[in-house]
């Protein structure tokens, strides 16, 4: 039975998923008054299907991990990466990483997931609504102090909180609103996805590892689920889309050449049904010049979001939340009104974690990082270091952050020797062809009889 809709509380939150549930039920447990909203209803389509380890320790306080068991999602024990041809993968299993949290994660379907953390949250007796739309964040000033609801029957409400928690994914709805969203501008890409049933999946404790496969346009990612089928999926240079729509290809046409162009991916898929139709995201790189104000703080998705070819998106939405859930306590205690600075660590070590995300996506789309980072000379002195380092960041151990930087740099510094050593084969190449072209006979022509012949003849 729903509880009657309060006029005031300590806390609304706008978005169930992720970070929006975990924020809700611990400051709920806390001891607050708090409203979880969520525009749509459960269960609901979402991409983020692959889960980092480095969120278990979260997963075991809030009790979800049984719950996660007793779903049946599939445990995936790493990842692998490769070029579109498939030929030598390189492997990376969170067991071999530096900084241990955790062997394992789980490949998800997110309309599953995402129930499996609503119902444990409505559990708490904390006060959720689905189907409720924040038609607006209220404003006195620079303060946030409600918010302006559609309710399920359609009619319209107001509620006033002393914290509005932003939770609601790429909508970003405070940022939209108060024109805090800036594009990134190292990235312009269009992902485009759907999902397949039965696709060909690796046997053994690598069923739920993931596949990111390099190609020319930018990558794709596979990613098993327990019950045979796959989320597939293209993060597409936006030019290259581009182009194709000038032209008037529609997205299954596009899908198709992506498909023809990545062989590893469409081996994978041959016979394999296509359960729902290719859909299409773009525009999806940006961040929040602030991640809280007086009243108001933007979680997870809502104050940033870059590339998911880490899976880093519902690890950092999660950890993220339960960090300004503690700082959400402190400010709000004693009937106080939050401001900025109560979130100031909160903002400090998100974007911290997001910068050492940052750096290695824009590293993936440079070649000569690719090359090293999916080819690593393995036998030679570090390069094993090196290794349990990367697994460290592929799992979601990013803290203290000074700890991942050492190994980021290295391979920064072999991309560019790689990067040399190319231009230097390829000048080689152009030199040997030009010497070539030099020491052949040219033709000229005959004018008594108008035919070309090798001069010197």
């Amino acid at each position: 039975m729903a509880l009657p809709l309060r006029e005031h509380y300590d806390a609304v939150v706008i978005g169930g998923g992720p970070a929006g549930t975990t924020f809700a039920r611990l400051l709920h447990r806390a001891g607050f008054a708090v409203l979880l909203v969520e525009r749509a209803r459960h269960p609901r389509f979402s991409v983020g299907e692959s889960l980092l380890p480095a969120t278990m320790p979260l997963w075991q306080r809030l009790g979800l991990v049984e719950r996660f068991e007793k779903a049946g999602f599939v445990r995936k024990y790493g990842a692998y990466f490769c070029f579109a041809d498939g030929e030598r993968p390189e492997y990376s299993h969170f067991p071999n990483a530096s900084r241990w949290i955790a062997d394992h994660s789980y490949e998800v379907r997110r309309a599953d997931f995402d129930q499996v953390l609503w119902d444990a949250a409505r559990e708490t007796g904390l006060d959720a609504r689905d189907q409720t739309v924040v038609e607006e964040v209220v404003f006195a000033g620079e303060r946030a102090t409600g918010v302006r609801l559609r309710l399920s029957d359609g009619s319209l409400a107001h509620v006033d909180a002393r914290l509005v928690a932003d939770c609601s994914g790429r909508t970003t709805l405070i940022g939209a609103q108060r024109a805090l969203r800036d594009r990134d501008p190292q990235l312009h890409r269009v992902a485009l996805y759907c999902h397949y049933g039965d696709a060909i999946r690796s046997t053994g404790e690598d069923a739920g590892t993931i596949a990111v496969v390099a190609a020319p346009f930018g990558w794709m990612w596979l990613i098993p689920f327990a019950d045979g089928g796959a989320s597939v999926g293209a993060v597409l240079d936006r030019e290259w889309y581009g182009q194709r729509r000038r032209a008037g290809a529609d997205h299954d046409a596009i899908w198709s050449e992506v498909l023809a162009l990545v062989p590893a991916v469409a081996r994978r898929l041959r016979g394999a049904p296509q359960t729902r139709a290719v859909e299409a995201t773009a525009d999806f790189q940006y961040r929040l010049r602030a991640l809280a104000g007086d009243g108001w703080v933007a979680i997870g998705d809502a104050g940033a979001f870059l590339d998911p070819v880490f899976s880093s998106g519902v690890h950092l939405a999660m950890t993220g939340a339960e960090r300004a859930s503690d700082a959400a306590a402190r400010a709000l205690a004693g009937d106080r009104q939050p401001v900025a600075r109560d979130f100031a660590r909160y903002a400090r070590e998100s974007r911290a974690q997001l910068g050492v995300y940052a750096r290695f996506i824009y590293a993936w789309y440079d070649p000569a990082f690719r090359e090293v980072f999916m080819r690593p000379p393995h036998g030679r002195p570090g390069v094993a270091w090196l290794r349990r380092e990367v697994v460290s960041v592929l799992a979601g151990s990013l803290t203290p952050t000074w700890r991942v930087w050492p190994a980021i740099g290295t391979l920064l510094w072999l991309a560019r020797r790689q990067r040399r050593a190319t231009a230097r084969a390829q000048a080689a190449s152009r030199a040997q062809r030009a010497q070539v072209s030099r020491s052949e006979p040219k033709a000229s022509e005959d004018h008594r009889t108008g035919e070309r012949r090798p001069s010197g003849s």
